[in-house]
């Protein structure tokens, strides 16, 4: 399994306009973060984790030019607001792409991108998309790839979004970019993680995500081999929150790939 970052910056991204603190004028680009989404690939199997406004450029640098399947965390703007981009790989791919998400965020994406069902348009004009409620984990299959997504319920303020564990290749990761607070009904399907993606937004508490110590927290409670934060705002230089994480613990930037399972 290969897991690509295609973005790891919080709902403003980074540098945030209008801004000229050191990390937002900071030359060091792993300082530039995109908004969150990932890429994982398990051989054959190509899957998108959210569509945020920055797709179509992440898409591009990271050469994403083949989507399977598609599962939505939420529907908050900086995870959805690049939905249309999805019309260029069920253009290429001639079929409709599946998208999976919780009934309620399925609910939110038909009302922000209603179009998208909608008669009269050309093929490749809109996204073709197939909206599947999930509730329950989907096994994938393309080519030589397999895989098995499980939707992770988890707080988000007030609201329950979903995250994601994928299993595949003999290897089991974690993706929950925005997070305020995991039930124990989901920490129990969190056993045995290699890599672990956890909202860290900033250094301290916030109302809907997790800070630094929560997300801390929860890494040691749940025990993956590696910790990566992700959501990070301008509040956290690469390298100073990297001195901040246990051995264990990895910072990554837009672009990393990780290969699984580890050696």
């Amino acid at each position: 399994m290969k897991l690509t970052f295609l973005g790891t910056g919080t709902s403003h991204g980074i540098p945030m306009i209008g801004c000229h603190c050191p990390v937002c004028s900071s030359k060091d680009p792993r300082n530039r973060r995109r908004r969150c989404s990932l890429h994982v690939e398990a051989g054959d199997l190509s899957m998108l984790f959210d569509t945020p406004p920055d797709l179509r450029e992440q898409a591009l640098s990271c050469g994403v030019e083949r989507v399977d399947a598609v599962f939505i965390t939420h529907a908050h703007a900086d995870h959805i607001f690049g939905f249309d981009d999805l019309r260029r790989y069920s253009q290429m791919q001639r079929r409709r792409l599946p998208v999976h998400a919780s009934a309620e965020t399925l609910r939110l994406l038909e009302r922000r991108f209603e179009y998208v069902h909608s008669e009269g348009h050309s093929f490749g004009a809109v996204p073709w998309v197939d909206f599947r409620p999930m509730d329950a984990p989907v096994r994938l299959s393309a080519g030589s790839g397999e895989a098995v997504v499980r939707p992770l319920p988890v707080l988000h303020g007030p609201a329950q979004i979903y995250g994601y564990r994928i299993d595949a290749d003999r290897a089991a990761v974690a993706y929950i970019p925005d997070c305020s607070g995991i039930p124990d009904a989901t920490a129990a399907l969190l056993d045995d993680l290699d890599v672990l993606i956890l909202d860290t937004l900033r250094p301290e508490p916030h109302p809907t995500h997790f800070g630094l110590e929560q997300s801390l927290a929860a890494a040691r409670r749940l025990r993956p081999r590696v910790f990566c934060p992700t959501h990070i705002t301008h509040h956290f230089d690469h390298d100073e929150l990297q001195s901040r994480l246990p051995e264990w613990g990895v910072v990554p930037c837009d672009g990393m790939e990780v290969e699984l399972p580890f050696t």
